[in-house]
């Protein structure tokens, strides 16, 4: 492989000239930018992870930003029961059966929080199984929930959506 420093040799008169000063500063300029931008993009995350602490920030009303006919596409809600977490789901225009204007509303209690993760399961209706999910909660006004598992086995297809308070 012909290295760029070698190719850039062969052109210059001398290593003191402008034009060898302007190649060699241009890449140290560009890493330069280069890590100053990773540095101050993982600082930002650092901060906003650091936001989200315990579940009293997690818990409360979530809508996807997804919309059917004019309503959040899906809802879910966590409290802190008497002996759990619990809540609800509302997934809107579903395709049940021969319905694809479904509304589904689901319940769970039992939920677990881990490391700004809320991981619930919920059955469907008619007993046809139970969905595994696991809401991430990003910042302290978006989360994304993910659906996991259908009955137990893991989903081959992801499933997720952008939420909201």
């Amino acid at each position: 492989m012909i290295a760029r420093k070698d190719a850039t040799r062969a052109k210059r008169p001398d290593k003191a000239s402008k034009v060898f000063v302007e190649v060699a500063m241009k890449p140290a300029i560009v890493l330069g930018i280069a890590v100053l931008t990773l540095g101050f993009g993982r600082d930002t995350r650092a901060i906003s992870l650091a936001q989200i602490t315990s579940l009293d920030q997690a818990v409360g009303k979530w809508n996807s930003t997804e919309r059917f006919e004019g309503e959040p596409r899906i809802s879910v809600a966590f409290r802190q029961g008497a002996r759990s977490l619990e809540g609800w789901a509302l997934l809107l225009g579903q395709h049940r059966k021969n319905d694809d204007r479904a509304t589904l509303g689901l319940s769970f209690s039992e939920a677990s929080w881990s490391e700004r993760r809320l991981r619930f399961s919920t059955i469907l209706p008619e007993d046809e199984g139970t969905i595994g999910w696991e809401l991430e909660v990003l910042t302290p006004t978006t989360a994304v929930p993910r659906a996991l598992s259908e009955n137990g086995e893991p989903l081959q297809e992801e499933l997720k959506w952008d939420m909201t308070r």
